[in-house]
């Protein structure tokens, strides 16, 4: 399957963009420790859809266990999906990474208020990290050294897509880059979560599923396997049906294709 067609590019493509608005985010908490910003893609339930996904009580077995399963979340900005599955349960160690201090910033704040609520809850970590720019290496440490169990995007690739900056390496849009930047970070056997207002399940599916041609020599050792989707409200427009967003689950598995 071919990659799509690139999107245009928009502000919210840009690192100014994600600053400005949690430099804002910040300023509100403060006034009002109650408001924890903006969780994306909040119209369609997504945070509460992907958690029940997740679930080991789900009716797809995804192997993950509440007591031990690791979650990097990639783009975390406020960092509500982690902390939604906090609150589901989930123990196992998870970290938020964002190129914007600010997000990094005002997730720790809400962590902090967190902790001091409930005064035993187990740590959310965030950290400053840019996934096009930084090597991967700096994520896969102690018990993550051969990858997380769980890798999730909501809404990073997106962003990503909508940025005009190019690849120094390929002279490409950086979303081609996206892949090789996260298929290290998944263990073998681990998933990859991505959620996108932008892009159909079919187009997800272009962009990370099998092996690309232009995919690097290490990525190509891998490749991703469809294994569930999330079920959004459906519309039919023109004869055609789909959703408001799309939700693809992958795991990572060696290449054995020559």
């Amino acid at each position: 399957m071919s990659k799509p067609t690139h999107l245009e590019p928009s502000e919210l493509g840009t690192k100014e963009y994600w600053d400005n608005l949690y430099t804002t985010e910040i300023t509100n908490h403060a006034h009002n420790p109650s408001d924890t910003g903006t969780v994306w893609f909040d119209d369609s339930d997504a945070e509460a859809k992907l958690i029940d996904f997740l679930s080991p009580d789900s009716d797809l077995d995804l192997g993950l266990s509440e007591d031990s399963t690791s979650f990097l979340d990639l783009g975390t900005g406020n960092g509500s999906l982690l902390f939604g599955l906090r609150d589901a349960g989930w123990k196992g160690r998870m970290l938020g990474v964002d190129y914007s201090l600010k997000s990094v910033e005002f997730a720790r704040r809400i962590a902090e208020s967190r902790r001091a609520d409930s005064g035993g809850e187990e740590p959310v970590e965030f950290l400053e990290h840019d996934i096009l720019q930084t090597p991967p290496d700096t994520l896969l440490i102690d018990s993550q050294s051969q990858g997380w169990d769980v890798v999730l995007d909501k809404g990073t690739f997106d962003a990503i897509s909508l940025s005009s900056d190019t690849d120094p390496t390929t002279g490409r849009r950086v979303a081609e880059s996206y892949k090789s930047r996260i298929t290290p970070l998944v263990r073998e056997g681990g998933l990859f979560l991505v959620t996108s207002c932008n892009w159909t399940e079919s187009e997800l599916q272009g962009w990370f599923e099998g092996v690309k041609e232009d995919d690097d020599e290490e990525t190509k050792q891998w490749r991703f396997e469809k294994v569930g989707r999330v079920q959004y409200p459906s519309f039919s427009f023109g004869g055609v049906k789909g959703q408001t967003i799309s939700s693809l689950c992958f795991k990572k598995v060696r290449n054995t294709e020559s």
